[in-house]
């Protein structure tokens, strides 16, 4: 059976809501990194080398029809390449990931570029039930980023009210998150000043490292904000994942080409699951899909080296590290998106290879990192480093 292994990986750094990057669209930036990734390991656009591409998207409205080809053609490579736009939410690009490692495994294909985009200070607004000849009023319009990322459909629950039920749930004081929030920023802050998360950057004029990195932060200055979805709440601006832009991609092979054509083999994919919970419960859903993984894989959470949850809010984070019994000085080891940043449906690779980075630089074996997403699902994926 072929394995699917990860041969290069590449992102943005990650810009603030209409910050740095926001004048350029979604396929802009996906197309610049895809253009990065192909050269790290001497694909020439035109080879017809690639298999597929598989771009995950939440906010794709505006964005124009098939995002994920735009990005490929856009980024040169030829007009035979099939191309695949993907939406699981905030795990969009994870997913497809998991899509592209189950084609090469299955023998379906041998080099496929997996990524995720998001502009959120480009998407727009819209407007729902307009009659014939009526004049828009401003005050109707609704905006996608809110409706289509930031809202549970079910029953119209915001996004930061799930990471006050978890803090509920969990019983989380105020100060655990903040707490938390301070150890993101300065853990990102760390690995851009020793240099450990430069491999992953492309160059960009506009932006040289993550924007939303704010290594003053500390509990007293957060203490002073005010809870944004709840009264007497825990969710502040400072302890919940930064609206972004940003995109990221990695190179998924068999590694019978990637030997065959001398590529780096830097990890490989060993298993992925999706779990489900009630969609208000969403926060607490990648612990499930660990331990799924974990008891399919028949490890312990001890013999996992890096756990890279996606920070979607401090609270979040917590009681994932806490109710898997993950040691301090194993996860989210380069900070995470509290202080990063969340563009949507780029974060699930941009995750990914933090991970990978981590374990090469640690010498650890195994990762695993997970996502969780709107409507209750979480993604999850298992990985083994080759540098050990």
């Amino acid at each position: 059976m072929p394995k699917a292994v990860i041969c290069a990986y590449a992102r943005t750094p990650i810009g603030k809501f209409r910050g740095a990057l926001s004048r350029y669209s979604a396929t802009d930036l996906g197309s610049m990194v895809v253009k990065n990734l192909i050269e790290k390991v001497g694909i020439e656009p035109r080879d017809e080398i690639i298999d597929q591409v598989y771009i995950g998207q939440v906010l794709q409205a505006g964005s124009g029809q098939a995002p994920a080809r735009q990005v490929a053609i856009n980024a040169g490579l030829p007009y035979s390449t099939p191309c695949t736009t993907i939406n699981k939410v905030c795990g969009s690009s994870l997913k497809a990931v998991m899509i592209a490692a189950s084609d090469i495994v299955a023998g379906h294909a041998n080099v496929i570029i997996a990524g995720g985009i998001e502009s959120m200070s480009n998407s727009p607004y819209f407007v729902r039930e307009k009659n014939k000849g009526e004049k828009i009023d401003s005050k109707i319009l609704k905006s996608v980023m809110m409706h289509d990322g930031l809202t549970d459909a079910f029953d119209g629950t915001s996004m930061g009210m799930t990471g006050e039920i978890v803090a509920e749930e969990f019983s989380l004081s105020r100060d655990m998150a903040d707490s938390y929030a301070v150890r993101s920023h300065a853990l990102a802050n760390a690995a851009w000043e020793n240099g450990w998360l430069e491999d992953e950057i492309i160059e960009m004029d506009e932006l040289k490292k993550d924007q939303g990195i704010r290594s003053e932060t500390n509990i007293q200055s957060l203490a002073k904000l005010e809870p944004v979805f709840k009264k007497d709440g825990q969710v502040t601006a400072g302890n919940a994942s930064q609206v972004s832009d940003g995109a990221s991609a990695v190179l998924v092979c068999s590694e019978e080409i990637a030997k065959k054509k001398g590529w780096p083999i830097l990890a490989e994919i060993i298993d992925y699951t999706t779990s489900g919970v009630e969609p208000r419960r969403v926060m607490v859903a990648p612990i499930s899909a660990v331990e799924t993984l974990l008891q399919r894989n028949k490890l312990d959470i001890m013999e996992i080296d890096v756990v890279e949850h996606n920070e979607a809010f401090a609270a979040a984070s917590v009681a994932v590290q806490m109710a898997l019994k993950v040691p301090e000085d194993r996860f989210n080891i380069h900070g995470g998106a509290v202080a990063i940043g969340h563009p949507l449906g780029a974060t699930g690779t941009r995750c990914l290879m933090t991970t990978v980075n981590a374990l090469n630089r640690t010498g650890g074996r195994r990762g695993i990192v997970t996502i969780c997403l709107g409507g209750g699902n979480a993604v999850a994926m298992l990985i083994e480093s080759n540098k050990m």
